[in-house]
This record gives structure tokens, sequence and C-alpha cells, in this order.
């Protein structure tokens, strides 16, 4: 159906946008106040943080309209897995 085409390119355009304003905020707070980590113990924080950045970097690929070619790093950069990893990140790191 014609409508539905648009519908479906507006709502991905949504989660492109949402996507990249995400994954920038995520970073910028990252960088600008490094602090807000102190809490979190030295075992958790690199498995924790690695985490986080994975998504926040599959969230900026898919955020600025690369897709790849390979199925898996469609997959890995998509928006269901960039933030589910995002999320599980930001949970491994402050819900104690």
């Amino acid at each position: 159906m014609p409508g539905e085409s648009g519908e479906r390119t507006t709502a991905a355009r949504l989660i492109q946008t949402a996507s990249f304003a995400v994954a920038a905020g995520a970073s910028l707070v990252l960088m600008l106040f490094p602090f807000l980590l102190r809490h979190v113990q030295g075992a958790m924080l690199h498995p924790a943080l690695s985490i986080l950045l994975l998504g926040i970097t599959g969230a900026f690929v898919y955020g600025i309209g690369f897709r790849p070619e390979n199925r898996w790093l469609r997959i890995l950069f998509g928006p269901a897995c960039a933030w589910t990893l995002m999320i599980g990140g930001a949970l491994l790191l402050f819900v104690r």
C-alpha cells in the first residue's frame, strides 16, 4: 500500500534521528562528565562501558544513515541492537 511505505519512511527517519540524538547525548555526557562514573566498581566499569560504547557506535552508524552490505553488520549496527546495547550498558553502570 502506498500509505504504509510513507509511514515506514517517516518512522524510520524518526528512529534514525532519535538514535543519532541519543548517541550524541550519551557520548557528550561521558566526555564532559566522567565523574558520573566514580561510583561504579572497577571490576564492572570496563565491561559495562564496552557494552555501552558499542551501542553508542551502532546508534551513530545507524543515525548517520550508513547501511552495511553485510547482513551481520546490518544487524549489529541496526537500531534494535544498538538501543539494546546502550540500555544494557547503562543498566550495568548505574543499577547496583
